[in-house]
């Protein structure tokens, strides 16, 4: 069996997996995903017993991510795999047994290496409790096992990194006879192991660290024990080692796969043969534990990050887009850059009137509502959502991203819009409300895209000629008109029904424009002629 471990405005969670598993929004999945923009049924988690678990996206709208590559038909899920699903972060874990790490026994030299190693012999395992004679032996092994599990129960999730370090090394020193410990962690950008906590038996001790024992369990990423270090011919040029009086010493990897976070250094000056090859067993498990929550705070913090970045850019783009800005693809710099790009202006015909005969609370619910269907839309077709400014909202195609295509997808989003306020509008005529008409205007040109703001608070917006003239071009626009300008226009190909309005004179400009009405899709079937989506007739808008 394995489990997903979920991350979402709840918090933190987890969901065992079955043989088929369904996953999305609707409380009826086997993984309910409570976010907006993750699908009724968005996913399948399915167990194959030759492969093992396989995700396959259900023609989500927003697509499934395993380590933050859109996936497409069945994909094979690892131990460790993120899995993103709209706004909300999942990490697979399976329950298969990690392979004991590798270990490497020093032994001291001459006729002390057979008397140690004949130690080591009688205690080098855990004896099934058949062989065990020893009752003191017996109580001497439960004490180190009951001390490891409770170091698993010690470490919580919310604890932080310097508190968990120090809660492994108090617990190495319950279950080992130890002088001095101290856990090294890889330095972020470098291969160096730095001291990150230590502990000492006697205080006011210096701690000194021997940089030949470090670089053994570098060099070779297993666990070194030494029964007598003053002995040990690795250790001879280990100045620090003999000057403390060193004796016995062990350091086991922090590793998670073949990747060297770390190591945890412990020693002795009192005892000769004072570790045992089971005590480095233990170390290493330790040291396994501690890759792990190394790795899930590391991970959490990277998911908590990305969380509220990816819950910032999300209201501005389409999940792709936004994805791109998590995962440092797309540039998030403050500056402006010269683009080429097509802007829409939408608002509603006639709000200000509607909105005086309505409560506050049910314009703002209005507002919230047909705000929801043109995000979506916008998303839907790429687009990037500028601003609200009350009743309208501004998108952009062309920036920060470009398409070849962007004033296709442009007109093709204002099109959807106007018709997918057709349906809304049945709702609300339904429960006796008003409709909602809605003009918009494009433009396409030369503007300037950046992110405007302070080190704190940033938003991406454009600005120029471009966009004033969009505005003024929505302004004019009729309900259910679509107005485009020539340079819009000139862009589109066949794919669009549309007339040619009188040309019209634009504040700013010396000369007229040409603008156009896009009625709608060529070879799709005439517009339903009752439709707010109409064009009441075919002069100019006044400018």
């Amino acid at each position: 069996m394995a489990k997903l471990v979920i991350f979402d405005s709840e918090g933190r969670r987890e969901a065992r997996l079955k043989d088929r598993n369904s996953l999305g929004r609707l409380p009826q999945n086997d993984v309910q995903i409570l976010d907006r923009i993750v699908s009724k049924t968005h996913s399948y988690i399915e167990f194959d017993s030759k492969q093992g678990y396989l995700i396959e996206d259900k023609g989500s709208l927003n697509g499934t991510f395993v380590n933050r590559e859109k996936i497409s038909g069945k994909h094979l899920l690892c131990d460790g795999d993120e899995i993103t699903l709209g706004n909300t972060r999942c990490m697979f874990l399976s329950e298969a047994k990690m392979d004991q790490a590798d270990q490497m026994v020093a032994v001291s030299e001459g006729e002390l290496q057979s008397h140690i190693r004949s130690q080591i012999a009688v205690t080098d395992r855990f004896l099934p409790e058949k062989e065990i004679l020893d009752e003191k032996e017996l109580r001497a092994d439960y004490e180190k096992l009951r001390v490891t599990y409770e170091l698993q129960r010690d470490i919580k999730p919310n604890l932080q990194l310097d508190e968990v370090l120090r809660k492994i090394l108090d617990r190495t020193f319950e279950f080992l006879n130890c002088d001095r410990g101290a856990i090294l962690l890889k330095e972020e950008g470098s291969d160096e192991l730095i001291p990150s906590v230590y502990k000492l038996k006697k205080q006011g001790e210096k701690l000194v660290i021997s940089s030949t024992l470090i670089n053994q369990v570098k060099e070779n990423k297993k666990g070194i024990l030494s029964s007598d270090a003053q002995m040990d011919n690795r250790f001879k040029e280990a100045k620090s080692m003999i000057m403390q009086g060193i004796r016995s010493s062990m350091a086991a990897p922090i590793l998670m796969e073949d990747e060297l976070l770390g190591c945890i250094v412990i020693d002795s000056s009192v005892a000769v043969n004072a570790y045992s090859e089971k005590d480095l067993q233990l170390l290493t498990n330790i040291g396994t534990q501690a890759a792990r929550y190394l790795t899930n705070i590391k991970m959490s913090k990277k998911i908590q990050e990305d969380t509220l970045t990816r819950e910032r850019f999300s209201r501005l783009m389409s999940p792709d887009l936004a994805e791109m800005v998590v995962n440092g693809s797309l540039s998030v710099e403050k500056g402006g850059q010269n683009r080429t790009a097509t802007v829409l202006f939408a608002d509603i015909r006639g709000f200000t009137s509607m909105s005086e005969n309505m409560e506050a609370s049910d314009v703002l619910h209005m507002l919230n509502e047909y705000f929801e269907l043109m995000v979506e839309i916008a998303f839907k077709h790429e687009g990037t959502v500028d601003k609200f400014v009350g009743d309208e909202i501004m998108v952009i195609w062309g920036a920060p991203v470009s398409h070849p295509d962007d004033a296709q997808r442009a007109v093709r989003a204002a099109v959807d819009m106007q018709k997918t306020l057709i349906e809304f509008n049945k709702v609300r005529v339904s429960e006796g409300v008003k409709p909602v008409n809605i003009g918009i205007g494009l433009n396409t040109g030369e503007l300037v895209a950046g992110y405007i703001g302070s080190t704190k608070t940033m938003s991406y917006s454009v600005i120029g000629d471009t966009v004033n003239t969009a505005a003024r071009l929505c302004s004019a626009a009729k309900a259910g008109q679509v107005i485009v300008s020539d340079a819009t226009f000139n862009k589109l190909g066949e794919q669009f029904e549309s007339i040619k309005l009188d040309p019209v004179n634009v504040k700013g400009k010396a000369k007229a424009i040409n603008i156009y009405s896009v009625l709608g899709y060529k070879h799709v079937g005439n517009l339903d002629k009752t439709s707010p989506f109409t064009i009441p007739d075919a002069k100019s808008p006044k400018l």
